[in-house]
């Protein structure tokens, strides 16, 4: 029966003819379950509820001993809670109980009275009704909405009159309750489970972020340390061998200065692959500082790097040429890889081409990007090796007969830099016949230079 029933049947009483009796028994029930409701409703905690809920439950019946049993999510009863008439509580495997009553009030969702069970037909079968000599049992079913939260049961070995209204009425009243008490504590348990999982994670994440950023600062200072380390004492061999040749300039042979120079190249070869492992150790770690700015392509870089290149283009006596289709050739990115793109791109021009020419383009073909070039007539690429091209220390002729010298570092790195500058980059080129590499910068025409 539920709640809003009982007391309409109780007001309805008021207006009959009924004993004082009766109806003061009534009202006494009443005012049980409204007290019992409101001391349950005052709690979220699941073992405070149940505990609220049985205790009453054993006090209300004059049971010796109570038990609520819930369903797990896979809807299978579990021992929660037992009490005995004292308070005290019961501990699962002290006792036991009827399972035959539970499994049929939980599987139809009716209530079971039992009073003299010990010769009534129904249950002197059970033989844990029997071994246990029980005389009283009462067991409701937690139901809330369309939902089975469990069963409560209570049982005493003495014979108890419960088979009245006014008791089956206000036992099934109070696992009715019960059960949306116990389901809201339930809810809000989760609710509290999910918010320290939560937090839980976030401390996690938390200190996942620390160690990462500890591990970045770690990697900084590691690279940090070891260009000084590299690059230091081999500028300051260079700078020995430059001040030793100048001072013996005019003792010079030519086998010396063929010394000097080898010393010099060795140097520099040093330097720039010391150079590409670090700044590829840097963007690949994360630890790359991208600082990004405006400038002219041609103005800025190109032509720095023309100059910088022109002894070793004369000493191989290329021909170079620059052709300028587009004279607004500004573009916002980090100048520092821009120009490491670039570099490299002549430089392996010049390196792969023995004889021959080396052409640097600045075009744009009407829309917004900007297209930047640098084709060669040197060795070329095969077929077979183009989708290895922009791998990380990878060459097309491998070994120590190699007849160029390289880590196989230069075009990964350009790519990843050309990554970060959101350009794009593409090659053609054919075996004997010169290669052509082409950097694409997106929507560049937006950018005006700012004076």
């Amino acid at each position: 029966m539920k709640f809003t029933d009982f007391k309409q049947q109780l007001d309805e009483q008021n207006n009959k003819t009924e004993s004082n009796t009766v109806l003061g028994k009534k009202a006494q029930n009443l005012e049980i379950i409204l007290e019992i409701v409101n001391s349950i409703n005052e709690s979220l905690i699941l073992d405070e509820v149940l505990e609220l809920v049985l205790s009453n439950a054993i006090k209300f019946t004059n049971s010796d001993r109570g038990f609520i049993l819930l369903a797990d999510e896979n809807g299978k009863l579990q021992y929660n809670l037992g009490l005995d008439s004292d308070h005290k509580f019961l501990v699962e495997n002290s006792f036991h109980i009827s399972n035959t009553i539970i499994s049929e009030v939980y599987n139809s969702g009716q209530s079971k009275f039992v009073e003299g069970a010990q010769s009534d037909a129904d249950t002197n079968k059970s033989q844990s009704i029997f071994a246990l000599a029980l005389e009283t049992i009462l067991c409701s079913p937690l139901i809330t909405g369309d939902q089975k939260v469990g069963v409560i049961y209570v049982d005493s070995k003495t014979i108890h009159k419960i088979k009245i209204k006014e008791i089956t009425d206000t036992y099934e009243i109070l696992a009715g309750q019960a059960a949306t008490a116990i389901r809201n504590a339930q809810l809000y348990n989760g609710q509290i489970q999910a918010f320290n999982a939560l937090q839980e994670s976030n401390t996690l994440l938390t200190q996942a972020k620390e160690d990462a950023e500890k591990s970045d600062r770690l990697k900084s200072e590691f690279l940090a340390q070891m260009s000084h380390e590299i690059r230091t004492p081999l500028h300051i061999l260079m700078s020995y061998s430059t001040f030793l040749k100048e001072e013996i300039a005019e003792h010079l042979d030519d086998e010396l200065s063929s010394n000097f120079s080898a010393i010099e190249d060795a140097g520099k070869r040093i330097i720039r692959t010391t150079d590409l492992i670090l700044n590829m150790s840097e963007v690949q770690t994360g630890n790359y500082d991208y600082i990004p700015s405006q400038f002219s392509i041609y103005d800025e870089i190109i032509e720095n790097l023309l100059k910088d290149y022109a002894e070793e283009i004369e000493r191989k006596k290329l021909k170079i040429s620059v052709v300028r289709n587009e004279r607004k050739d500004f573009i916002e990115a980090d100048k520092y890889s821009i120009f490491q793109v670039f570099s490299n791109l002549i430089d392996n021009a010049i390196k792969y081409t023995n004889e021959g020419s080396i052409q640097v383009s600045i075009a744009r073909n009407g829309d917004k990007n900007l297209f930047v070039s640098v084709a060669d007539s040197g060795i070329g690429i095969s077929e077979s090796y183009m989708p290895n091209l922009f791998k990380p220390f990878s060459q097309e002729e491998q070994g120590y007969s190699r007849k160029y010298e390289g880590n196989g570092l230069g075009l990964a790195l350009i790519k990843n830099y050309c990554d970060l500058n959101n350009a794009q980059i593409e090659v053609k080129s054919k075996k004997s016949s010169g290669s052509t590499f082409i950097v694409t910068f997106l929507n560049s025409s937006e950018v005006t230079l700012e004076i």
